[in-house]
């Protein structure tokens, strides 16, 4: 009798497109070339749209799952339950070989990692944010959680900063949590002539409308508090009266648009700010770009858009938020400045460009590090773990959920 392939489930909260909801479709995108048969579950809203088309069109089966953290009535725990019991209807349905849940932070698909322990499903959980304020949390959270992870559950987290704060959390060994550094995608990776870069930039400025004497400095991340843009916006009218030619390309939505454009208005620069909203096409802009500015205030890991930066040769300014230090050292592969530090950010961008040939030298420095943090590196990890906990399961009866082993093969 022929084997089916392996059933992998992909589970997130998501109501907007970024950088996490990007590494899930890169994720299940990386499995169905594998040969595996993958499902991806996640709300179903206009912030998704986008999304769920190119899951379908990359292979993958779509199935609506309202998981998103909104507020309702019910106390404590018992909010969780209608995301419980919907987790744990598709799980039944699917009966899938092995879940993947991505947790954009601490606070989410709680109730879809219980569904999984409790019907005892191989899950892989990767976390992204992890805030140290986050420390202590409930007593009775804590205990679910490590039960769930006795039920074929392997934790992951994206840096090392990132297992530290875990494993405090939930006082765990750091060892039982896998490091996986988020990977740049493999286009970004490959080597671009200086010809094909002038091309792309030529296009962009072209698409903006902007002269060719122009520098951009460009922004890839969500429009929220946490990317720190507030913190930039402060230091373009310095800027700009220094380096007139600068322009500030931002990519991403969110729901701190309108803000962000009325501040920029108070600066009187928006003019000097061009929103490109969410784009199919970053590695080109990474291209056309003069310098990289990532204002974070935290993040789970170095992040993708961290990564594709390092991986195109673009000179970066960053924040030393969360895990970033352990992949961009100051004036090693970038400039590093104190996060939520306008006046720091003010510095170093000013440094920066006045001293391009410094940053070239240092962007070619994080070129050759992003080679350790490859698409497909990470892949292999995740596919590696996938397969790891489908043959201990395979190997190990599972008593709670007679329903779920009927359509083995």
């Amino acid at each position: 009798m022929e084997s089916r392939p392996n059933k992998l489930l992909v589970i997130f909260p998501s109501i907007l497109r970024g950088g996490v909801e990007q590494y899930n479709l890169t994720a299940a995108c990386g499995a169905v070339t594998q040969g595996w048969d993958v499902h991806g579950a996640f709300p179903n809203v206009d912030g998704t749209t986008s999304l769920i088309h190119d899951f379908v069109e990359s292979g993958v089966t779509y199935h609506t799952l309202s998981i998103a953290e909104d507020k309702n009535w019910l106390p404590g725990i018992a909010r969780h339950i209608p995301r419980f019991f919907r987790t744990l209807r598709l799980l039944m349905v699917l009966k899938p070989d092995v879940v993947q849940i991505t947790l954009p932070a601490l606070e989410y698909c709680f109730a879809s990692i219980l569904a999984c322990g409790l019907l005892k499903i191989p899950t892989v959980v990767r976390f992204g944010l992890v805030l140290p304020l986050e420390i202590p949390v409930n007593r009775w959270r804590v205990k679910l959680y490590n039960w769930v992870r006795t039920r074929q559950q392997q934790w992951v987290v994206i840096s090392q900063n990132n297992r530290r704060l875990l494993s405090n959390l939930f006082q765990i060994p750091e060892s039982e949590l896998t490091c996986i550094y988020n990977g740049a995608s493999s286009d970004t990776c490959l080597p671009v002539s200086h010809t094909q870069k002038q091309i792309s930039r030529q296009q962009i400025l072209n698409e903006l409308h902007l002269p060719d004497t122009t520098t951009l400095l460009i922004t890839v991340g969500r429009l929220n508090f946490q990317k720190g843009h507030c913190d930039l916006i402060s230091a373009i009218p310095h800027i700009i009266r220094d380096f007139p030619d600068v322009r500030f390309v931002w990519v991403g939505d969110g729901d701190l648009r309108e803000t962000l454009e009325s501040q920029l208005n108070e600066y009187q620069v928006t003019d000097k700010v061009l929103f490109l909203g969410y784009r199919s096409d970053v590695s080109r802009l990474l291209q056309a770009a003069d310098l990289f500015v990532f204002p974070t205030h935290f993040e789970g890991g170095q992040s993708f858009a961290i990564a594709e930066a390092m991986a195109s040769g673009l000179p970066i300014i960053t924040s030393d938020a969360s895990g970033i230090p352990e992949v961009i050292h100051h004036q090693a592969h970038g400039l590093v400045f104190r996060t939520g530090d306008s006046c720091d950010l003010l510095e170093s961008v000013r440094w920066a460009l006045a001293h391009p040939g410094e940053m070239k030298h240092m962007a070619n420095n994080a070129y050759e590090r992003a080679q350790e943090f490859t698409e497909e590196k990470m892949l292999q990890n995740y596919i590696e773990i996938w397969q790891t906990l489908c043959q201990q399961s395979h190997r190990s009866p599972q008593t709670l959920l007679p329903l779920l082993n009927t359509d083995r093969a």
